[in-house]
């Protein structure tokens, strides 16, 4: 299977940003990349490997956003945040952080489920320090 995940992300509406992710300023809903660009979000999804890689290090990841770890509560944090959003009447930007295979997956997954959601287009981002996406998958899927 091959997969062109830049054409694909563009067709669905999403934006893709290839950058690394230097500093998240939850309190102001906001991402500080490398090249000192800035994206907003109204939701953080932070999915940067199976251990949530880097996590740790960065303030205010595991209290300020939707972590997908560990998997068996992900739906249940999903149904809660979007409980939490129509109850307060926002519409979400959205993004990802971690242009794996599940990185990947989540933000076509939250543009499909949240834009039918919440009735409106929602913008998703997916950001990757990489210059690539899908880091150690076979050639033939970003090809």
């Amino acid at each position: 299977m091959q997969v062109q995940l830049e054409p694909l992300a563009k067709w669905c509406g999403a934006d893709y940003i290839e950058q690394r992710v230097e500093r998240i300023i939850a309190n102001e809903n906001k991402i500080l990349l490398k090249d000192g660009s800035e994206v907003a979000y109204d939701v953080l999804v932070v999915n940067v490997g199976s251990r949530t890689q880097g996590s740790y290090s960065i303030p205010g990841v595991w209290e300020n956003s939707l972590t997908t770890r560990p998997i068996n509560d992900m739906l249940g944090k999903i149904v809660k945040k979007e409980n939490e959003l129509m109850t307060n009447g926002v519409i979400p930007d959205v993004v990802v952080c971690g242009a794996g295979a599940a990185g990947t997956e989540l933000a076509f997954g939250f543009k499909a489920r949240w834009s039918k959601l919440f009735n409106q287009d929602v913008k998703v981002t997916l950001v990757s320090k990489k210059d690539n996406i899908l880091q150690g998958t076979h050639k033939s899927t970003i090809e």
